[in-house]
């Protein structure tokens, strides 16, 4: 029962939180499809270091300690191939000023979601078809029947419907968009 109580405990904080522990891989790795396998490899990381994770603490700062390393590691294995993007030196200034900016990030992100949440559910699927699936627009039209140019004036819409809510919802908790 102890380990199910575990199990059940990391996968609620990691749900929670695999929003920002991705934006924050995707801040500093260029690739998306390296930025999947770190965080994926970032989460087996977390499962197995989980004893280690103080209850009550910030899961997400946590996360992201681990996450480092790894993307310190796989920056190593740029530099060996020569494959490095950007000067080592900017590369830390860049890895030491993220950590300022999650708790902003955080919040943008709590924000979005209820604001998801506000929407009705043909914009939501709309938003899900492009955004989580990464359906093209002209499948989305085909699905939905209309011109491609009236699924970007409608994701346009939906896309303008979010920002304004975000907007309010972060003056009401103090922060601004």
């Amino acid at each position: 029962m102890d380990q199910d109580k575990r199990t059940l405990d990391f996968l609620r904080l990691f749900v929670r939180h695999q929003q920002e522990l991705y934006a924050y891989i995707l801040t500093l790795v260029p690739h998306v499809h390296d930025a999947d396998d770190l965080f994926q490899d970032g989460m087996k990381v977390m499962w197995q270091k989980f004893d280690q994770f103080q209850a009550g603490t910030n899961f997400a700062a946590w996360g992201t300690q681990i996450l480092k390393y790894l993307i310190l590691d796989y920056r190593r294995r740029l530099a060996r191939s020569k494959h490095v993007l950007m000067e080592e030196s900017l590369f830390e200034a860049l890895l030491d000023h993220v950590p300022a900016i999650q708790g902003e990030l955080s919040s943008r992100i709590e924000a979005l979601r209820e604001c998801q949440r506000r929407l009705n559910e043909r914009s939501r699927r709309i938003l899900k078809m492009r955004y989580e699936r990464n359906i093209p627009v002209e499948k989305i039209a085909s699905y939905l029947k209309v011109s491609r140019r009236h699924v970007y004036h409608i994701l346009g819409q939906i896309n303008g419907v979010l920002l304004r809510c975000m907007r309010r919802t972060l003056a009401q908790g103090g922060h601004a968009i």
